[in-house]
């Protein structure tokens, strides 16, 4: 039997992280930890390795793109997923050009989360 691969979920929504963790699950992917907030990410990224980061873009006290290239700076190899809402596209932009692999958008759909996760982790 095969490992499932592991994430980091961060987002300062509870609810969305929840739901997002059940949709990771159906997808064969293993919730090592969450973050509610981009120093939580950072920290718990330092401390799990995961194989990928699901990484919200708007988060207190760190958000996103901050959190992203701390992580980054520890881990060039770090495969981090960013997540925004929509008209959020010059934040993706500048998170994949500072080493983000991908992004997805929400409301999540469970298919593209599935295919873009299992790219960033090939």
């Amino acid at each position: 039997m095969t490992s499932r691969p592991t994430v980091l979920l961060c987002d300062d929504s509870r609810a969305l992280r929840m739901l997002a963790a059940r949709q990771l699950d159906d997808c064969g992917f293993h919730v090592v930890g969450e973050a509610g907030n981009g120093l939580e990410a950072v920290s718990q990224y330092q401390a799990l390795k995961p194989d990928v980061v699901l990484m919200d873009l708007v988060m207190p006290e760190c958000d996103g793109k901050q959190a992203l290239g701390r992580i980054l700076a520890q881990d060039p190899d770090a495969r981090v997923v960013i997540l925004s809402s929509l008209g959020a596209q010059s934040d993706i932009e500048e998170c994949l050009k500072l080493g983000a692999k991908s992004y997805l958008q929400k409301p999540i759909d469970p298919e593209v989360m599935d295919r873009v996760l299992h790219e960033a982790v090939a």
